[in-house]
């Protein structure tokens, strides 16, 4: 596991996409959504990365803030509705939904099409 991963796993906010969206609940689901959402972190610039690892590790206080809750140990409709006022503050918000969407999609990358591709050079 890269430091990215591990950040995202403490930072509690992988339990809180598994309480909020049915896709992320099961467990494969969410490894292939911390996965993603890491990678694609990493190959921000520098600083930026910086930054988001920061918001990151202040999320849990962040979240405790609202709710009197960790993440891990809050309801899915705490954690709803701590998300959605978060969503609302200016910074936080952009991370919740850039990462929220990276880890939606990740969820998907490991889902395989059973679309036929054609053989190369065939129209």
């Amino acid at each position: 596991m890269r430091g990215t991963e591990r950040v995202l796993y403490a930072s509690g906010l992988p339990a809180c996409w598994a309480a909020a969206y049915d896709a992320l609940r099961p467990a494969d689901a969410l490894t292939r959504a911390v996965r993603h959402t890491a990678g694609s972190l990493d190959r921000m610039p520098t600083g930026y990365r910086w930054a988001t690892v920061a918001a990151l590790r202040l999320f849990p206080a962040a979240f405790y803030a609202l709710t009197r809750r960790w993440p891990r140990s809050a309801s899915p409709e705490e954690i709803r509705r701590a998300l959605a006022r978060l969503r609302a503050l200016p910074g936080f918000g952009e991370l919740l939904r850039a990462t929220t969407a990276l880890a939606l999609y990740g969820a998907l990358d490991g889902v395989t099409s059973r679309a036929v591709r054609p053989k190369e050079g065939a129209l």
